[in-house]
């Protein structure tokens, strides 16, 4: 049975595909978050989610403080980009669909639940940092 862990490992190795796949799906299932990307590089962008889901991952099995404050701080820049928290829930719908989509015969309940266990975690804790003020 396949953990978050071994998810990630794999992903690591063949990222491309599957987060190419997750813009695909996220920006035709979610319209009204494509104006928050329209001057984005989404090869910038997927470096970036994949350190997020190395993150997420990494918040969901150690709670390590960094992991806490750097998730935090990725709360405080989307609302300092005007993204609205209410995309964050469609995000997720459309990142689970596409590890589920990706992983194929490895993909597992057990898998499914730790996911979305890691992604409700870890935007409770950018829900925090969205609140919050920090100086840099």
């Amino acid at each position: 049975m396949l953990t978050i862990n071994e998810s990630v490992q794999v992903l690591l190795s063949d990222k491309a595909v599957v987060i190419r796949r997750f813009y695909d799906r996220f920006l035709a299932e979610c319209p009204e978050a494509r104006p928050y990307f329209d001057d984005v590089k989404l090869e910038h962008q997927a470096s970036l989610l994949t350190i997020a889901l190395v993150t997420m991952e990494t918040h969901y099995s150690h709670s390590y403080p960094a992991t806490e404050h750097y998730l935090k701080v990725l709360g405080y820049r989307h609302r300092d980009n005007g993204i609205p928290p209410q995309l964050f829930p469609r995000f997720g719908e459309s990142l689970i669909a596409t590890l589920k989509e990706y992983h194929g015969a490895d993909w597992n309940d057990g898998l499914e639940l730790q996911w979305n266990e890691a992604f409700a975690k870890t935007t409770a804790t950018m829900l925090e940092g969205y609140e919050m003020e920090f100086t840099y």
